[in-house]
């Protein structure tokens, strides 16, 4: 007799990668219809730096949730066109790399 093959069922690490693979495909827009990580980077740029708070609100002001906007700056971070530092006093800045 031959034994049956097992099958293997969903495990909770397939559910896991299966909805962040549905997160980093979701795009985000703000309410301008552009990228909410392309405007931040924007910003960023514009300025040099900017700390968590300022991101914060101004992502507030244009109506992006905090989910999106942290998306927005681990988009950015992976593709290595910002990094995050703590200024002199301990907060959180964002600063454009070069």
């Amino acid at each position: 007799m031959r034994k049956k093959e097992e099958r293997r069922g969903p495990t909770l690490f397939d559910f896991i990668q299966q909805d962040r693979k549905q997160e980093e495909e979701r795009p985000t827009k703000t309410e301008g219809g552009k990228d909410v990580s392309d405007e931040l980077f924007d910003l960023i740029k514009s300025r040099g730096r900017i700390t968590k708070e300022e991101a914060t609100r101004w992502a507030k002001e244009r109506g992006v949730s905090t989910a999106d906007l942290i998306r927005a700056v681990g988009r950015l971070v992976a593709e290595k066109k910002i990094r995050k530092k703590l200024d002199d006093e301990g907060n959180l800045v964002y600063e454009v790399y070069g």
